[in-house]
């Protein structure tokens, strides 16, 4: 099966409309929940892709759901989760570190299988059993990459995983996945990354700039911004 190449996106101009920013770190979270995390009831799967600003984002992310008193699975196919940023942020809230860090089960994947095993053996029980509506998937491509295990190996699982997490999002579940740009991926695996855009309810790429972090999404009536500036970013 032929993977689509991911297209370009402009990087959008300061002028662009609709166009938010962000002065404070606590908001952050706000800017998040008013973009890539939608209102409840969460049915939908969300791509947040591109700088390596993604990982931070989807820290971020996890601690706003946690928070509100969610229960996050955070699954981390990079093996990146810093409790001491979600401490920061649960600390900029007034709340105690250790109340949010006690709704984000974290699970890591050191290899491809270990990931697809997390994603189709694991999730849909792990979801049900801590009644979990919300799950972060950090780097679910970032295995598949491995130049150890053949290509047709690794189509097998991105499609063994992405049948699941189309099949998951249509639950009362939210699911976001953020990946960033392969640095290096063989000709059969560069499709990856677009083909799980492609899937995606909401696609949001990532951008750095002189003057910090741009987040675009291109929508049917038109596109919406929003920008950390890098002395906020800096805070984090």
């Amino acid at each position: 099966m032929a993977l689509p190449i991911q297209p370009h996106l402009a990087f959008p101009a300061k002028t662009q409309q609709r166009t938010t920013t962000v002065s404070r770190p606590r908001d952050v979270l706000a800017m998040l929940r008013h973009s890539t995390l939608p209102g409840a009831p969460p049915t939908s799967l969300i791509v947040l892709s591109g700088h390596a600003a993604v990982y931070r984002l989807g820290l971020c992310a996890a601690a706003d759901r946690a928070l509100a008193g969610e229960t996050v699975l955070y699954l981390a196919g990079a093996n990146i989760f810093d409790p001491f940023l979600v401490g920061r942020l649960a600390r900029a809230s007034r709340v105690a570190p250790s109340r949010v860090l006690q709704r984000i089960h974290v699970s890591r994947a050191f290899t491809c299988h270990q990931m697809a095993r997390l994603v189709t053996d694991c999730l849909a029980s792990a979801i049900q059993q801590y009644g979990a509506r919300w799950v972060i998937l950090s780097g679910p491509l970032e295995t598949l990459y491995d130049e150890s295990v053949p290509d047709q190996e690794a189509m097998r699982l991105f499609h063994t995983m992405r049948s699941t997490l189309q099949r998951l999002a249509q639950q009362d579940v939210q699911i976001l996945c953020v990946s960033p740009l392969p640095a290096m991926a063989s000709h059969a695996r560069r499709g990856f990354l677009a083909a799980l855009r492609t899937q995606a309810d909401r696609a949001i790429d990532v951008r750095e700039a002189d003057d910090g972090i741009w987040l675009h999404e291109q929508e049917a009536a038109g596109s919406r911004c929003w920008t950390i500036p890098r002395a906020v970013w800096s805070r984090l």
